[in-house]
C-alpha cells in the first residue's frame, strides 16, 4: 500500500493490513489442510480507487460466517464484522483454477 502512495500509518493503509490479516488468519485458522497451499493477492484499481483484498485457501465447504446480531461473545465471527464495517464489500467465491475458496474485500482508498 505504501509503494501504491497510502503510507504506513493512514486510514486506508491501516484498513488493508487489518482485513488481509484477518482474513489470512480466517484461512489458516479454518482452511488449512497439510500440505495444501494457500494465496493472497492485493489487486489495485487506479481507475476506482479501490484495492481488492483476495485470500484463497483449499477448503470450499468451510465458509466464513460472521458472528450472529445478537450473539457478540460468540467464540469466532468477529473478525469478519471488522472486514464488514472496513471493507464497502465482501464475499466469498468459488476458487478459480484450484479447489477451494477465495473470501475478498474491496477497500475504498479515493480521498
Amino acid at each position: 500500500m505504501d509503494a501504491w502512495g497510502w503510507p504506513y500509518g493512514t486510514e486506508v493503509n491501516d484498513a488493508v493490513e487489518l482485513i488481509t490479516a484477518e482474513l489470512a488468519a480466517n484461512a489458516v485458522t479454518h482452511g488449512r489442510v497439510p500440505g495444501r497451499d494457500a494465496e493472497l493477492r492485493l489487486h489495485r484499481y487506479d481507475e476506482e480507487g479501490r484495492v481488492r483484498v483476495e485470500v484463497s485457501d483449499v477448503r470450499g465447504e468451510r465458509l466464513p460466517v460472521p458472528v450472529r446480531e445478537g450473539r457478540p461473545l460468540a467464540d469466532g465471527g468477529r473478525g469478519l464484522a471488522l472486514v464488514a464495517a472496513l471493507a464497502e464489500e465482501w464475499g466469498v467465491a468459488p476458487r478459480p483454477g484450484a479447489p477451494g475458496k477465495t473470501v475478498w474485500a474491496v477497500v475504498s482508498c479515493a480521498p
